[in-house]
């Protein structure tokens, strides 16, 4: 290929590069925490479980603890409420669990619509699981990076795929978990990328590494008179549950209402 050839081919690349992410905004800044606080923040100056890896500029999750140690699990929620938008970020696993689990797959996840008590372990929310956990031959899994939990007995949705499959009746589901398909997360040590596609109450959408892996709609609450109202907006959560991983780049690029 010719010099100008080359040069065409690389101003292509980054043009489609910039286009891709155009309308992205970073909600970590690489540097601190700023935006973001942990429930089990003590006040100025602590972040709970959370801290920041200059070198990966990466949220680092119980970085500097001995592995098998006592930890408490955290969650970093966002200062700030969204409803229509796209997140991003990457997930890595480290090598380190704690007690009480250091020797059950490793857990955390990604909250949206969060709302209610944040100082609380866990928020009311919905989940995208992340989790290392491969199933077996039958088909048991645990912790399975793009699983649904819906946290909080007065949530509710309808999937839109069932155990891997496209299921176009839905179903309800009203606290618990929905498995989602196999395969899709990378070994440990390697980066993996997450997206969630929120519509508000409409629609969201799980995205594992450019696969989607489940999807769900209907996202509602119960009011004070017990009817389903649809659930509009809320904060970002990042879980720490006793296994050690960096979060970067996280960016989020908020959709027109329609």
């Amino acid at each position: 290929m010719s010099p100008i050839h080359q040069l065409l081919a690389l101003s292509t690349f980054a043009i489609s590069s910039l286009s891709a992410e155009e309308g992205f905004v970073p909600l970590f800044n690489g540097e601190n925490l700023q935006g973001w606080t942990a429930a089990r923040s003590k006040g100025k100056g602590d972040t709970g479980a959370f801290s920041v890896n200059q070198k990966e500029k990466a949220i680092h999750v119980y970085a500097g603890r001995e592995a098998g140690t006592e930890q408490t699990t955290d969650c970093l929620n966002t200062d700030a409420t969204f409803s229509h938008y796209i997140l991003k970020l990457e997930y890595k696993w480290l090598g380190k669990r704690f007690a009480p689990r250091t020797d059950w797959d490793r857990d955390a996840g990604l909250l949206f619509h969060a709302h209610g008590n944040l100082r609380k372990v866990w928020p009311h929310s919905f989940e995208m699981q992340i989790g290392e956990s491969p199933g077996d031959k039958k088909g048991n899994r645990r912790f399975h990076a793009g699983d649904l939990f819906v946290i909080g007995k007065h949530l509710r949705c309808k999937t839109l795929r069932k155990n891997g499959y496209y299921d176009p009746d839905g179903r309800p589901v009203t606290g618990g978990a929905v498995p989602t398909k196999l395969g899709a997360e990378k070994p440990k040590g390697e980066w993996n990328e997450m997206e969630i596609r929120i519509l508000g109450s409409q629609k969201a959408t799980f995205i594992l590494n450019g696969q989607v892996v489940l999807e769900l709609t209907d996202i509602e609450q119960k009011n004070k008179d017990g009817q389903y109202v649809p659930l509009e907006k809320g904060h970002i959560g990042l879980q720490a549950e006793w296994a050690e991983l960096l979060y970067r780049n996280i960016r989020i690029k908020k959709l027109d209402r329609k």
